[in-house]
């Protein structure tokens, strides 16, 4: 499982991160007005998040490359079915 951690001092607040998810690992905190991590198991590290996020507030840790391979893999299957 992927381990996300988001410096909270970094965190602008911005939630481009909650919107840009494709599997809703993320949501605001209202109170802190911070993203926060509610789904980490649905994280497919695709790291979207990690690049759209203009603070660079996220780190992502156990990012296996057999994994990301799996997942790239699979995405494009998806996708040329789709399409």
């Amino acid at each position: 499982m992927v381990e996300i951690i988001i410096d909270e001092d970094a965190c602008v607040g911005c939630a481009s991160c909650v919107e840009d998810c494709p599997n809703d690992v993320y949501e605001m905190d209202e109170a802190k007005n911070k993203t926060k991590v509610v789904n980490e198991v649905d994280c497919m590290a695709c790291l979207s998040c990690h690049e759209i996020c203009p603070a660079q507030a996220m780190e992502h840790r156990d990012i296996h490359v057999a994994k990301r391979l799996y997942i790239d893999r699979k995405v494009n299957y998806a996708l040329k079915r789709i399409i």
